[in-house]
């Protein structure tokens, strides 16, 4: 299928990226991802992210609606609509019929940087909160159980180093404990 970039208008060609195929413009350097392409993009861009889900046609993508300036999809040729990456200023383009998202240059580094500032900002007890979502994902979470139970180990790792840096003295502790007790 022929497919034309929403920036230049040049044919979009398929390359893989972290092992997905996506479409992307060699003039622009834009990407297309197809329906779940972009969230296996960044879970495999950074494991430790992969817990961190937007979903762009979600509830709560609705009201990130951004004004459009009307670029057309690649893929079903409807009009896109324009939205900010979940509290990010980035803003992306993804379309209601077909589900897919339109990425400018850049924009998926972008992503990253913000997700993984996202991390380095919570705090402990804040990580335990989502340690706990993602615990209870596993067996009520739309991503299938291997990958809901990979989501909420990376949380939990995120956890107990975050756990480490703030509570230094409460670490020592624990270790001086397991230490002492050999079936710990």
């Amino acid at each position: 299928m022929f497919m034309k970039c929403p920036y230049c208008q040049n044919e979009l060609q398929v390359t893989k990226l972290k092992g997905i195929a996506i479409h992307e413009c060699l003039k622009c350097r834009g990407k297309w991802f197809e329906r779940n392409e972009l969230m296996l993009a960044k879970d495999k861009a950074d494991d430790d992210l992969r817990w961190l889900d937007f979903d762009p046609f979600g509830n709560d993508a609705a009201k990130l609606s951004v004004a459009s300036d009307g670029k057309i999809c690649p893929h079903c040729v409807n009009k896109m609509q324009s939205l900010t990456y979940a509290q990010s200023k980035i803003v992306i383009d993804k379309c209601p019929t077909c589900e897919g998202v339109w990425l400018a240059h850049g924009e998926l580094a972008k992503i990253i940087r913000y997700l993984e500032n996202v991390v380095d900002s919570a705090s402990a007890k804040v990580l335990s909160h989502e340690t706990f979502k993602e615990f209870t994902n596993i067996f009520t979470g739309h991503k299938g159980m291997v990958s809901e139970v990979k989501d909420c180990l990376a949380v939990l790792n995120i956890l107990e180093t975050r756990i480490a840096t703030e509570h230094p003295k409460l670490t020592q502790t624990w270790l001086t404990i397991e230490n002492a007790v050999p079936f710990l």
